[in-house]
This record gives structure tokens, sequence and C-alpha cells, in this order.
């Protein structure tokens, strides 16, 4: 939404969404879940109030449990944390849902995609939602067993319609964190995070979510001697105020 700076009071308050996080990893449990990111807004003066929403957080996994991913967020309201196996809802008008135990949903509308989540102990991370006007969701974290095998995390999604690539997933037996998604100058929204891969010792931590408004990644799950991976960050929802849009042009 664009106003003219004569339609702007002299003063418009404004207020940024508290950053997320991810949750703690659990030993011989079920990793713990992300946060939600927070929602932004501008306005209240003379304007009405402007909101961008944040996406819904990721779940950890567990041994018995496969990992589902944040929702993305919408025009109207905050994507839906995930619980467990069971993906984060979408945001109301524009938002999709997370993967639950596989990839984050894509987003051809406005808002951010779902993130992915991981199908079993031992699988790959999945990948996140892409989104065209909204964050690309985070990818879902790598999961272990005690075969072993150790997996790698789930790409991140990319945004605006696949111009920014999402950042890539840690490769397997690292139990390093995912790559994080790109920010863009020109105004399109940042892509989701990798998901972390899994080692000997951890299951990978899913991806953070794009801003604004992509959902985080699940976290990987893994075998009861391990560490379960965390669920990934929400993305948070963004608004951008340009003062000289002469200057911009």
């Amino acid at each position: 939404m664009i106003f003219d700076a004569s339609e702007l009071g002299s003063t418009e308050p404004y207020a940024v969404g508290s950053g997320a996080s991810g949750g703690s990893a659990g030993t011989g449990t079920g990793g713990g879940n992300g946060t939600a990111g927070g929602s932004s807004t501008f306005g209240g003066n003379v304007v009405a109030v402007q909101t961008a929403y944040g996406g819904g957080r990721g779940a950890g996994g567990s041994a018995s449990t496969a990992s589902a991913g944040g929702g993305g967020a919408g025009m109207a309201g905050v994507g839906g944390d995930a619980t467990t196996s069971t993906a984060g809802s979408a945001g109301a008008n524009g938002g999709v849902a997370g993967g639950s135990g596989g990839a984050g949903t894509a987003n051809t509308s406005v808002g951010g995609g779902g993130g992915g989540g991981d199908p079993s102990n031992a699988s790959a991370g999945l990948a996140g939602g892409s989104a065209v006007l909204g964050g690309g969701g985070g990818g879902g974290g790598g999961g272990k067993n005690g075969t072993p095998t150790y997996s790698g995390g789930g790409a991140g999604g990319t945004s605006g319609g696949g111009v920014i690539p999402g950042g890539p997933g840690a490769a397997a037996s690292t139990g390093t964190a995912g790559s994080s998604g790109e920010i863009d100058t020109l105004g399109w929204p940042g892509s989701g995070g990798g998901g972390g891969g899994a080692s000997a010792t951890t299951a990978g931590a899913g991806g953070t979510g794009g801003f604004p408004g992509g959902g985080g990644g699940g976290g990987g799950a893994s075998v009861t001697g391990g560490t379960a991976g965390v669920g990934g960050a929400g993305g948070g929802g963004i608004v951008v105020v340009v003062t000289d849009l002469v200057s911009v042009l």
C-alpha cells in the first residue's frame, strides 16, 4: 500500500515485530519448537494502522514424530504455529499452510511461503515453500538415526517468483546450520533459510522463514540417543516506508 506524503501525519507511529528464535535442542527427547515471527505496524495518527504479519513457528522433531513447518502469513493474519507433526495453518487472506513431514506449500498469492518439514528420523529435510510477494518458507532440518544415517537440510523457499534463491540446506554429517536466505535491495521479499544438516549427535534445526511472513521450517527428527533438531523461527512482518519516491524511481 502506497501513501503520498501529504496523506500522512507529521509523525506516524510504527512498531517493529520482535525477532523470532529457534527452540532448545532435546537430547534423547524431542527438539523444542521455534517461535513465531513478530508482526510489524505503521500508522495510527492520520492513516489507519497497517500491519505486516509474521510467519508461524516450526515444530521440533523427535525419535518417533515427523516434524512440521509453520504457516506463511497472509495480508490479514499471522501464519499458524506448527505443533509436533501438525503443520501451521495458513494466515488469513493470502497465507499458506506449512508442510507436515513434507515440503512447505508454495504461495502464488500475496503472503509468505510455508515452512518445510522432515518426514522421518533419517530423512533429508524438505524445501520451504516459494513465494511471490511474501517471504519464502524455511527448509526442514535433516534427520539422523542409529544406523548411522545423517541427512542434509532442505533448501529455503525462493521469493519474488523465483528471482531470489533460497538459502541452501547444510550438508549431511555436518551438524551445522543452513545458510540464511537472501535479502534483495530492489524491493523483493527475502527468501527462506536452509535447514541444518544432521551429524552423529545432532539432528539439524529447521531454517528461519524469509521476511516478510515466511513460515519456519520443522526441525529434523532423531532417534532416542541423539539430539532432535529444533523448529525454525517464523519470518517476521516488515513495513517499508519510502520518503522520497522520486529518488527511488
